[in-house]
């Protein structure tokens, strides 16, 4: 199973529909800051004997947004961490693979940052304050 999850930013997404199976995940076409990606498919590794993770980052280059696909094996002391080209914007989703056949993870959807405009009704310009202490 695949978890959804929601932050927020400046800069969001529309679209990225996600379907997923045990055996492959499906992002769907869809924009992020007005640039348009394409649809992203891969296929889930599983090994007998150690935990896969699979990290399918978005990536900024010199021409917008792309993505960049990690797949780390969890034996030891292996660590999964982004050293690709691109500088690294977002990490879209994880997921992990067991050697029982389960899989698990997240897709985190970035969503409009609102900003809330708080009225109280009070209006005071720096001229009524002045005339207020007898200037």
């Amino acid at each position: 199973m695949i978890e959804r999850k929601e932050i927020t930013n400046r800069r969001f997404m529309t679209g990225f529909e996600l379907e997923h199976s045990s055996a492959a995940v499906k992002v769907g076409e869809g924009t992020l800051d007005s640039f348009s990606l394409p649809s992203v498919e891969f296929d889930l590794y599983y090994d007998s004997t150690m935990p896969v993770l699979h990290d399918l980052y978005i990536v900024e280059d010199g021409e917008g947004y792309d993505y960049r696909l990690l797949v780390t094996y969890l034996g030891g002391d292996i660590l999964a961490f982004y050293d690709q080209d691109g500088k690294l914007f977002h990490r879209l989703m994880t997921v992990k693979t067991m050697p029982d056949g389960s899989y698990t993870g997240d897709f985190v959807y970035i969503e409009p940052r609102v900003i809330e405009v708080i009225d109280d009704g009070k209006v005071e310009s720096r001229s009524e304050t002045s005339e207020s202490r007898g200037a």
